[in-house]
């Protein structure tokens, strides 16, 4: 979650052996932290860093410094508003994975965040939680006090929902449950006000054919046909990512500094207790180290979190021998377990005209300034929704993709799980993963395991969202600033490519249905008129995306013994004063976006980590 771009307006204060806190928290410079101290220092800005610091720095007593590898957004229109979606200047490029043995030997781009603020400056800010059930997996598989019940009051207070009017909530069959919402968190949270005409027409051939409309997405049950929630602010139609809603608001408090455009290095250790860091700048150079008093919080991501970790002497004791690197607690899975969703983008033409749809602001310069028109008088426009993305979601479990659910489950309980993770895993890594494994195969048919999202023009966007694929990161060299090896393992189960060929063939027969073949849909990739069922996955495997940047679980929160990292407390095991609180720490991937999730869960661990200093 960062960025190398120059911060123009990085202020400068002076610091000694702890830093002299100026008026107002703000972003600092290198030299200006350099040797200091502070109660916590995060590695990474991205939202589970900010939501901690913001919690923790509640106190005025208490302070906080952040160390970001990107800098500050400027608040560009490609963040901000949704119609004008275009955030690469913020993106992690080139970021490339390891080349993927079950697709062709190919590598790809790995999209990642860097930037304060993280996934939520980038992403297309939907706002979505998974089924239940998973949550109430993660503790069965050792994240004890994470299931839903545990995590509700988390996810209620991290948002404040605003609830869209009602005459237009009636039309577009937008319905929403007060019970698991929350009034007043910092994110704010909404419905979009407008939607393209084509939507009606993919939401009653979906509903034709069986599919049930949502009460509400994120109550717990994360199946059915929906409209998305987003973390928009519906006052300006603009995004509430993690600066805007964790940062900017508190601005004023003096003990919570950010230092941006900076890698940690490492970890710095007295015997196995964390007590600073070690930093570089990410322009190469300028390095420097800070104390931290009372612990040390790693928020780096799902693919920079175990570079970190292992740099610092923590993870698969004999790998790290190999690079010099003194172990300080010897946890195999440190890297391993990575997950992200499976994308395939599915592409047509249109033998009728309707117009508008979601490519028209690409296409139409016309149409493109008069919506930008109305958006910037504060009507409903299309530029109120995400680029060329749609406002509609059909999650559905396996046995809503497929009425022949039996075999794919039956494919999944054939395979062997050592030879899926090859590489010779070590005991207690292969020992967590048959557990998850049992869990997930459980649920296939009754929690959301893929989506589709019409954008009702060129194109639908199929996720394959509950992987039995495991990857691993692990580190090329001692230098942070060098990428490390990203191998998603992906489609090296099967199943995995069954299931998202079930997604793909509901996607053709919603696409046939009445209501959406009145459009004349006809799909130019990624298999256009093929049958035969060995063809299309060919043609899958050749077109799909391994990741939708949604890395996470590669430092899980399991058992020690089941390849686990952190206990259910977010602590680093084998260590003292280390803790980590983002999406690395779950066992398993959520279905659907990951962000509600994220804030939810480092919600927690704040409340954790300041229970355990007496805060």
């Amino acid at each position: 979650m960062w960025s190398s771009l120059a911060l123009s307006f990085v202020l400068a204060i002076g610091v000694q052996s702890r830093p002299m806190l100026g008026r107002h928290a703000r972003a600092i410079e290198s030299r200006n932290a350099a040797n200091g101290t502070y109660d916590f220092v995060i590695a990474g800005g991205g939202i589970a860093g900010l939501t901690v610091a913001d919690r923790l720095s509640e106190n005025p007593d208490v302070s906080v410094l952040v160390i970001e590898y990107g800098p500050f957004d400027q608040r560009e229109d490609g963040v901000m508003i949704l119609g004008a979606y275009f955030p690469v200047p913020y993106l992690w490029l080139p970021l490339m994975s390891t080349p993927q043995t079950a697709l062709g030997g190919t590598s790809y781009s790995v999209p990642c965040g860097r930037v304060v603020g993280g996934g939520s400056v980038v992403n297309a800010m939907f706002f979505h939680r998974s089924s239940a059930q998973d949550y109430d997996a993660w503790d069965r598989l050792g994240a004890k006090g994470w299931s839903w019940k545990d995590l509700l009051p988390y996810f209620k207070k991290s948002e404040t929902f605003h609830k869209p009017d009602a005459d237009y909530a009636a039309e577009k069959n937008i319905t929403w449950d007060d019970s698991v919402h929350g009034f007043q968190g910092p994110v704010q949270t909404s419905h979009a006000p407008y939607d393209y005409p084509g939507s009606a027409n993919l939401y009653n051939s979906a509903v034709s054919l069986g599919i049930r409309p949502s009460r509400d997405s994120n109550n717990g049950d994360a199946t059915g046909i929906y409209r998305l929630q987003r973390s928009v602010d519906p006052k300006t139609q603009t995004r509430s990512s993690a600066r805007v809603n964790h940062y900017d608001p508190v601005s004023s408090r003096p003990n919570y500094h950010i230092l941006p455009n900076t890698a940690v290095q490492k970890i710095i250790f007295e015997g196995t207790t964390a007590v600073g860091v070690e930093y570089v700048a990410t322009s190469g150079g300028e390095t420097g180290s800070v104390r931290a008093k009372r612990e040390v919080i790693v928020a780096a991501g799902g693919v920079h979190t175990p570079q970190i970790l292992q740099l610092s002497g923590i993870g698969d004791r004999n790998f790290l021998k190999g690079f010099s690197i003194k172990s300080v607690s010897d946890l195999p899975g440190v890297g391993q377990n990575l997950q992200d969703h499976l994308v395939l983008k599915v592409n047509y033409n249109y033998t009728a005209n309707h117009f508008p749809n979601g490519g028209s602001l690409q296409s139409n310069t016309t149409y493109a300034a008069e919506q930008r028109a109305l958006y910037d008088a504060g009507e409903p426009s299309a530029f109120d929704l995400t680029g060329t993305t749609g406002n509609l979601m059909v999650q559905l479990a396996l046995s809503g993709w497929t009425k022949d659910s039996s075999s794919i489950v039956s494919l999944a309980k054939s395979q062997d799980p050592a030879k899926l993770l090859g590489d010779s895993p070590s005991a207690s890594v292969l020992k967590g993963y048959k557990k998850q494994r049992d869990l997930i195969i459980k649920n296939l048919n009754s929690a959301a395991v893929g989506g589709i999202s019409w954008n009702t023009g060129p194109e639908s966007s199929l996720y394959m969202t509950r992987p039995l694929s495991r990857g691993s990161i692990k580190i090329s060299s001692t230098d942070i600033l060098k990428d490390p090896l990203i191998d998603f393992g992906a489609a090296t189960d099967p199943t995995d490519i069954e299931m998202l060929l079930a997604i793909y063939l509901k996607n053709r027969e919603i696409m046939s249905a009445p209501d959406v073949a009145v459009l004349g849909p006809i799909e130019t990739a990624p298999a256009p008129g093929i049958t035969k069922k060995e063809e299309i996955i060919a043609a899958i495997k050749s077109s799909l995306t391994p990741s939708n940047a949604h890395q996470c679980c590669t430092a899980a929160m399991m058992s020690r013994g089941d390849g686990g990292v952190v206990d259910s407390k977010n602590r680093v095991y084998g260590t003292t004063g280390l803790s980590v609180v983002d999406a690395s720490v779950w066992p398993y991937n959520v279905a659907g976006g990951p962000q509600a999730s994220v804030y939810a869960g480092a919600e927690k661990a704040a409340d954790l980590i300041k229970a355990r200093h007496r805060l």
